[in-house]
């Protein structure tokens, strides 16, 4: 009896480690690329939706020199997942990964072309319904004000400012 139980906990292991290979070898690698047009004025992610399954990856590339990050609204993800925040990418061909896990809509922005409409959203699996998104606390919110606070002041003026001196310098 004990050589029978010790055979199936082997060929139970067995299949597990299978099983996880599987499922490891399944897991996929998308790319989003990071779009910056000067001459249309056209600041995008490409493509803007994409749906992935759990434990796939997306990779954001950055397609010219110019400074992007990726980051997620405080409450455009799903109850139980983590919010996430590149670090700026600021050169061509510059990458940011993130594999998702948890099931549900992602949605994400570009801090310094937020005004711009830059913004996609990622889908793991299915969507998110309305009641099953983070509720942000609140210094959560006054850590994003902050953030924005870093590229917009109250009027949106800084915008403006910041776009005119990255043309400068390119000699645009």
């Amino acid at each position: 009896m004990t050589g029978m139980l010790r055979s199936f906990g082997l060929s139970l292991a067995a299949v597990t480690l299978v099983l996880s290979i599987a499922t490891s070898a399944a897991a996929e690698t998308h790319v989003v690329r990071i779009v910056s047009d000067y001459e249309n004025l056209h600041f995008a992610f490409e493509p803007p939706l994409l749906v992935v399954q759990p434990g796939d990856t997306v990779t954001w590339v950055n397609d010219v020199a110019e400074e992007h990050n990726v980051i997620t609204y405080p409450g455009g993800y799903p109850e139980g997942a983590e919010s996430f925040q590149s670090p700026y990418l600021s050169r061509a061909d510059e990458t940011f990964s993130r594999e998702f896990q948890i099931e549900g809509t992602y949605q994400y922005h570009c801090l310094p072309h937020l005004m711009m409409g830059m913004k996609g959203e990622i889908v793991v699996g299915r969507r998110t319904e309305l009641g099953e998104f983070h509720q942000p606390s609140r210094s959560e919110i006054a850590a994003y004000r902050n953030q924005l606070l870093e590229w917009f002041d109250e009027d949106d003026n800084l915008l403006q400012v910041r776009i005119t001196e990255k043309r400068e310098r390119r000699g645009h």
